[in-house]
């Protein structure tokens, strides 16, 4: 029987049950509390047993499911997408008179709430900033198709923030809020009194110059990408700086991170012993210099057995991508946290450390190390030292050792001349390798960096 059964068998309940038409696919399935329609819709009948009944059930709910595809089909006639598809027949279009004339009597039929979104996109004028923000951040991605420059995803969280600061502005939604409305005067007013006087949620006080300046470089890249593909058509950016803006104040020098003194990582050392989550992490980021993030990373599968090395597979740079040979003095942490790793049936060695989805970074790391240092080497030590600091520590320590810089940069995966292909090829074979990083943690040892390891 069409689009009824009893699937628990004969004199049992009967249910409605359809194939998904095209057009309601990976649409709010009403009937499903907003689920994405799937293959099939699925309908329970009260616990119905009376053929006759559910019959009549039945061509209720087959009436429901093709009013529903009515209204799609005709919302998705005039959605965002099928008006870019007229804004392409546009540009291809050398006399563009009908093309044109056809979009408009297209956006005629169009309901009220749709048509001026449909006619914007349509005549190749402008894009809503949710869907110039979306094609940005995937021409913008890792492995892009198109050559450009991939977007980490810190960079692309700040095209988002930044996005949602300007609807914030302008008082309107993504969908709401078209490229060619903003003006240089309105990104004046955005940029020097309405981001000041934001309060961040990070840090609870009101935005610096630099985040505000970071900000409007975010929506300077997406403009500036959406001009170059005749997005919007505008005269300029709005978003660059005029070129007789006032004088800016030069970045005021702030304390430099440091490297830890020997009587400071003793100190840590002695606060966090080995088996310590915090204690075997800060131990690896002093003998390998590699950065919080690539350590809380390691997978068990990217060690070795004896604990001797482990891979970073990316990172910050091309460079990150690297073998990081583990010196003796610290294989027995490696061995350790494998072997547990293996047993608890984790991937990471450090999978009590959680890794950000939005950032892909260790955050929970290294809080938990600010926590550890402010109580072991008090809170004047905030601009100077941090987690990074281990990394300037081992790179001062392994040249005072005798690595070259190419050495020293490869090993510690800093960005600069590529010396191979192979990301885990660094001109150097693994005995090198390991010796290299031996020398480090000698001079490491013999400055007193290691007492209490």
């Amino acid at each position: 029987m069409d689009y009824i059964e009893q699937p628990k068998g004969p004199g049992t309940a009967y249910r409605f049950r359809m194939k998904t038409p095209k057009e309601l696919r990976e649409n709010p399935n009403p009937w499903a509390n907003g689920k994405p329609f799937g293959t099939w819709i699925i309908r329970p009948m009260g616990g119905e047993r009376h053929l006759p009944s559910a019959k009549k059930l039945r061509d209720i709910y087959l009436a429901e499911v093709r009013k529903l595809e009515i209204e799609y089909r005709a919302r998705n006639r005039f959605s965002l997408e099928k008006a870019e598809l007229w804004a392409d027949a546009l540009r291809a279009d050398r006399d563009g008179t009908l093309v044109r004339d056809l979009i408009y009597d297209e956006a005629e039929r169009a309901p009220e709430s749709d048509r001026r979104a449909f006619l914007k996109v349509a005549t190749a004028t402008t894009l809503p900033l949710s869907k110039a923000k979306e094609q940005y951040l995937e021409a913008r991605e890792p492995g892009n198709p198109y050559g450009n420059k991939p977007l980490g995803k810190t960079s692309a969280n700040e095209v988002v923030t930044a996005g949602n600061y300007l609807c914030a502005f302008m008082d309107t939604t993504p969908d709401a809020l078209f490229l060619d409305e903003i003006t240089p005067e309105l990104v004046s007013t955005f940029q020097h009194e309405f981001l000041p006087a934001q309060t961040s949620k990070k840090t609870g006080r009101p935005l610096t110059p630099a985040t505000t300046e970071k900000l409007i470089t975010m929506l300077r890249g997406l403009w500036r990408w959406a001009l170059a593909r005749r997005k919007v058509k505008l005269d300029a950016n709005p978003f660059n700086r005029p070129d007789d803006d006032v004088p800016r104040v030069k970045k005021q020098c702030e304390p430099k991170r440091d490297q830890f003194k020997p009587e400071e990582t003793r100190k840590v050392l002695a606060a966090v012993p080995q088996g310590d989550r915090m204690g075997d992490l800060f131990r690896l980021g002093l003998v390998t210099g590699a950065r919080v993030t690539e350590i809380a990373k390691v997978t068990a599968a990217e060690t070795k057995e004896d604990g001797s090395i482990f891979l970073i597979a990316g990172g910050k740079s091309e460079n990150a991508k690297r073998v990081v040979p583990v010196p003796t003095v610290a294989q027995p942490i490696v061995q350790r946290l494998r072997s547990a790793a293996l047993v608890g049936g984790h991937d990471r060695l450090f999978h009590t450390f959680p890794i950000n989805s939005a950032t892909g970074t260790a955050k929970s790391a290294s809080k938990a190390f600010t926590v550890l240092r402010r109580k072991v080497l008090g809170r004047e030590t905030d601009e100077r030292l941090a987690f990074h600091s281990l990394r300037h520590t081992w790179k001062t320590i392994s040249r005072r050792a005798g690595l070259s810089i190419d050495d020293a940069h490869d090993l510690g995966g800093w960005a600069g001349v590529k010396r191979t292909s192979n990301p885990y090829d660094h001109g150097l074979n693994d005995s090198e390798l390991a010796e290299a990083q031996e020398k480090v943690a000698a001079l490491l040892s013999r400055e007193g960096h290691l007492e209490g390891f």
